[in-house]
């Protein structure tokens, strides 16, 4: 979470219509913000032309008297309820996404943060009319590990036993009690009506707003949305957090 320290060469990025468009949003919604709060967080991506783009919006921002930081999109803060781990959420108000490149680790920080994120429209920079901003809250998976710690999914979870004969475990959806093959693939998705998606090979498929996983001896992998992440033990538990990232379109 540390700003850069030299500036890229920029020149051809500082009347791009994109950081234009941004620029314009991000002056506005800053004199909505709190005094507490009225910093801007900017979260390049992870190539070169990413942090030029960074630079050049953060500059242009100093230009009209607003203040920003760069920040990482790895999120580094704990939740309540478990111990903090790593630094806590930044003092920010709203982040913007500066990057070129895809926009998932900024929303993904922004759900954990809970910070509105500002960023492009896949459709395009001239989303809605002059002057206003799209807005959009998307449901988002709360993860709950065993060691106490948080973390944040977008759409998708998948649980997969890394023994070769875990035994069997056990699955609490809502408050219904199923015993499973702790070997089986486990995979819940968003779907957007306040409730998760959990499939299993031995029970099909079904809508919860809670699940929790236990008895599973042994490592698990962790895979979020298409990625594996970690491994991790049980028990922990997953559950819908409806409108938790919160995002905004120029």
């Amino acid at each position: 979470m540390l700003p850069s320290t030299s500036p890229p060469d920029t020149g051809s990025l500082r009347d791009a219509p994109d950081i234009g468009c941004l620029l314009a949003a991000a002056r506005r919604l800053a004199g909505t913000l709190p005094a507490a709060r009225a910093r801007l967080g900017v979260v390049p991506g992870r190539h070169r032309v990413d942090r030029e783009r960074a630079w050049t919006l953060r500059t242009r921002l100093a230009e009209h008297g607003v203040d920003s930081e760069e920040l990482s999109a790895i999120p580094e803060g704990g939740e309540p309820g478990g111990p903090p781990r790593g630094r806590p959420g930044p003092a920010v108000g709203l982040l913007v996404h500066a990057g070129a490149s895809r926009p998932e680790p900024a929303m993904r920080a922004a759900a954990m943060w809970q910070v509105p994120l500002l960023l492009a429209s896949p459709d395009g920079p001239a989303v809605g009319r002059p002057g206003t901003a799209g807005e959009q809250r998307r449901d988002v998976i709360g993860i709950h590990l065993a060691d106490r710690s948080f973390d944040i999914a977008l759409r998708e979870v998948r649980l997969l036993s890394l023994r070769a004969d875990p035994g069997r475990a056990r699955l609490i959806l809502d408050n219904e009690k199923i015993t499973t093959p702790g070997g089986r693939p486990l995979r819940v998705r968003v779907t957007g009506q306040g409730l998760l998606e959990v499939c299993g090979d031995t029970f099909g498929t079904r809508r919860v707003r809670r699940l929790r996983l236990e008895r599973a001896w042994g490592a698990h992998r962790l895979d979020m949305d298409g990625t594996s992440t970690r491994e991790v033990r049980t028990p922990l538990r997953l559950g819908v957090e409806p409108g938790r990232l919160h995002l905004l379109h120029p």
